[in-house]
């Protein structure tokens, strides 16, 4: 057996049991876990991680005991572990390395996760095995992280699903729509333990009601969910004061991804992002805020020496930057992920 294989077997089982112990003893179980996670860290990013988790864990009433001990209680176990690992081994760890090493050689950056915008479908949209070819070909050049927003394109999800069960080593977060969140739906996604799936809210409570009613379809399976909210000027003060935070809460949800729309102003951006990364050192509420561009940029200027963002649309278009931007001459129906990465940082 490789040292890869190895070290997957073992942290594995290590995970496995860990997870157990929390269900019996959370603080004590969160705390094992996290030693065991520093043994085996050995990047920069995974020791950056378990030096901001001990410091947050060491006051005793912190809310992130009450979040864990919520998704250890209401998740399935078996998708806890294999997302973690998956997130946490093959791609911040093993992955990265690949990263790092493939940077070094090309002299051009590698994005640690492939942004898969497929919120507008179109006629000619990628097939499976098209897109099944660019995970793959991530997977060579260290990707193993992977998001795809599909709101409410089912048929795409339905498609997707066949992408996220080939590649049972990968980490994937979608993006959904609560209208497309049947007790059908849920029951397909439970299926797979290398999933996150992130429920939208609207930016007022008028469907609140509707959306906690489809996450319950979610959490009936034992699903990993999440919230995400779009913000801008107008909506981001319900960042700040906690309104958000309330909702989320009250949907049954512990972790909360918002975005910046279009027209978004810097200032805005800057002051969202700002109280995301200080509310996680001080959580007034058990809920975990994630900030999309922002904690993308933040990962991959860990892992690489700067960010990188890379986005593909339903037609294979690839665009970097952000999802707004216009879509280039790149795509991977008629290129390699790794020729589209060059070309890109080039022009």
């Amino acid at each position: 057996m490789d040292n890869y294989k190895l070290t997957y077997a073992l942290i594995k089982s290590a995970v496995e049991n860990g997870i157990r112990y929390i269900d019996d003893n959370p603080k004590r179980g969160v705390r094992n876990l996290l030693d065991l996670g520093e043994y085996f860290a050995k990047g920069r990013f995974q020791k950056y991680f378990f030096e901001i988790a001990h410091e947050i864990l060491n006051n005793e009433n912190s809310f992130y005991y009450d979040i864990i001990e919520n998704l250890v209680t209401s998740t399935s176990h078996r998708t806890i572990a294999g997302y973690g690992i998956n997130i946490g081994y093959h791609s911040f760890t093993y992955g990265a390395n690949i990263i790092r090493e493939h940077e070094s050689q090309k002299g051009y950056n590698v994005p640690w996760v492939v942004v898969f915008d497929f919120e507008e479908d179109c006629k000619d949209h990628l097939l499976t095995d098209e897109v099944d070819n660019v995970v793959k070909e991530g997977k060579k050049i260290g990707i193993y992280s992977h998001i795809m927003i599909l709101k409410e394109n089912l048929s795409m999800l339905d498609e997707m699903m066949d992408v996220i069960r080939k590649n049972a080593d990968c980490a994937f977060l979608i993006l959904l729509n609560p209208c497309i969140i049947t007790e059908e739906t849920a029951k397909k996604l439970s299926l797979f333990n290398n999933l996150f799936i992130f429920v939208g809210f609207e930016e007022n409570m008028e469907h609140d009601g509707e959306t906690a009613e489809r996450i319950s379809f979610l959490k009936k399976q034992e699903c990993l969910c999440g919230g995400f909210m779009y913000y801008d000027e107008v909506n981001a003060p319900c960042i700040f004061d906690g309104t958000a935070s309330i909702r989320m809460v009250a949907a049954g949800i512990n972790f909360a991804m918002f975005i910046k729309k279009e027209d978004c102003s810097e200032d805005t951006v800057k002051e969202v992002c700002e109280h995301i990364c200080s509310s996680r050192t001080r959580l007034s509420s058990p809920l975990c805020l994630i900030d999309f561009y922002g904690d993308i940029a933040r990962i991959d200027g860990i892992i690489s020496e700067e960010p990188f963002f890379l986005s593909i649309d339903s037609s294979g278009q690839a665009a970097s930057l952000r999802l707004s931007e216009k879509k280039s001459d790149c795509n991977v129906r008629g290129d390699t992920l790794e020729n589209i990465l060059k070309n890109l940082q080039c022009h």
